[in-house]
């Protein structure tokens, strides 16, 4: 087995010679499997054991347990209590899913802090196995049925290439002892069902049902490769980048074959599910304004485009007095910059709507910078009669999502900028003017549409 277990570290570039690995070792068969293979290994490494106190006594037995192994062995140890039922209720998790949270975190925080260059787990073969059949149980895409990937960032799966029976086999080869842990054989959990119900009829319709499954998972490597070579493609001619957003061109998305296995493909890394991508889709064709929300994420359809932007709160700027004297304010996200100066020594006139220049002696001070509201109306640059600021941000296509971001300032009560869309005709420079009066919006923190 060991050198099976050499040769799956090689063949998919685990780890490279002279790198070392921190183990989590629960004191299981699996992992303490796992540890002796280490022992025998060319590669330093260290042990961790989390305790999960969901066992009384026996969850502090198992952790003296392993940390004793690990004196023996002579390696680095690390071992860490959790209060995981409290966690659990606190972040409204499943107790599997708060203790594998905990767990992971942990582990990656000792790999950091002290230069490990990786963390290896035990799962096994019919591990694999199981997770797959749970994924298709739960509905899965193709990844979900590659079963566990051999390595996620950090964390490499160095005994997928075993069985059960493999692990077993080695260690009562070796002598091994190791802890039981008697939650493995209640049936209540959906994935010891799987083990002691399920496969075992696999086993009696297929008994090469190891190999089979070991060559089914890397042909679903290889498809799943390809269809994200797909995918990829397709995002990039379906998708733009807009700051923090993914803007999704409605037209090009609705043209592929099964559009909803992209859209899905698109949104998954932002919370949303299968399902929900599958409803967004079918409101496409209906009128803009529809959104849908993840954890993370509101999706908005905005005329021809899916607007998909993190749901951090509002940017709503605040409303502020600006005195002859004011040289900056910060609000909404954005930066404005203020200056006066005689028509001799003014700069040239703004090449676009981030910056103003207005005749000084039009305006009455305190101007008033604040959000724009409904019923404002302007007299946009270079036209004679008013338009409501409303109509000016439609016509300019600002999503529905930013258009409370947009910001006026005026002078007695009269717009003088939509900032960031155009100036009033009412308090241009002209050939009288003698003294002028510039804003400019530093955007390099707000909306590229501005």
């Amino acid at each position: 087995m060991y050198r099976r277990f050499i040769e799956y570290i090689n063949r998919h570039q685990l780890l490279k010679d002279g790198q070392s690995v921190l183990l989590a070792v629960s004191g299981g068969v699996d992992s303490m499997v796992m540890a002796e293979l280490f022992k025998q290994s060319p590669y330093p490494f260290a042990i961790a054991h989390c305790n999960f106190q969901l066992r009384g006594e026996a969850s502090d037995r198992d952790q003296e347990w392993v940390l004793e192994l690990a004196h023996n062995m002579k390696a680095a140890s690390f071992g860490k209590e959790f209060d995981t039922k409290s966690f659990a209720r606190q972040y409204n998790l499943s107790v599997q899913m708060a203790a594998r949270t905990l767990r992971y975190d942990w582990l990656e925080e000792i790999r950091a802090a002290h230069g490990y260059e990786a963390i290896a787990t035990a799962h096994h073969l019919d591990d694999a196995i199981e997770t797959m059949l749970i994924n298709i149980i739960r509905g899965t895409g193709i990844s979900g049925l590659k079963g566990i990937p051999k390595k996620t960032n950090h964390v490499i799966r160095p005994l997928l290439f075993a069985t059960r029976n493999d692990i077993m086999t080695f260690a009562s080869e070796k002598g091994l002892t190791y802890r039981e842990d008697q939650s493995n054989e209640e049936t209540k959990y959906i994935r010891n069902k799987l083990r002691h119900q399920v496969l075992p009829v696999f086993k009696q319709i297929n008994p090469a049902l190891h190999n089979s499954m070991q060559q089914f998972f890397e042909r679903m490597e290889g498809t799943q490769a390809i269809f994200q070579m797909m995918a990829d493609t397709q995002k990039k001619r379906c998708t733009r980048q807009a700051g923090d957003e993914l803007h999704i061109l409605i037209k090009p998305l609705q043209q592929l074959p099964w559009p909803g296995i992209f859209l899905y493909e698109f949104l998954k890394d932002y919370g949303f599910s299968a399902a929900v991508s599958q409803d967004i889709l079918a409101s496409l064709d209906r009128q803009a304004g529809k959104s849908f929300q993840s954890d993370t994420h509101t999706a908005l359809k905005d005329r021809n485009v899916l607007i998909v932007y993190p749901n951090k709160g509002s940017k709503a700027p605040g409303i502020w007095e600006i005195m002859p004297g004011t040289s900056l304010i910060s609000t909404g996200g954005k930066v404005f910059y203020f200056d006066t100066g005689k028509m001799e020594d003014a700069p040239a006139l703004p090449s676009g709507p981030h910056d103003l220049m207005a005749d000084l002696d039009l305006l009455s001070f305190p101007l008033l910078l604040r959000p724009w509201k409904a019923g404002d109306k302007t007299v946009p640059l270079g036209m004679k009669g008013q338009k409501k600021v409303s109509d000016m941000l439609t016509g300019e296509k600002i999503p529905r999502h930013r258009k409370k971001e947009v910001m006026v300032l005026s002078s007695g009560g009269e717009i003088v900028w939509v900032a960031g869309i155009r100036a009033d005709e009412r308090f241009k420079i002209s050939k009288k003017t003698k003294n002028y009066y510039r804003v400019r919006m530093d955007i390099s923190a707000s909306f590229n549409l501005f």
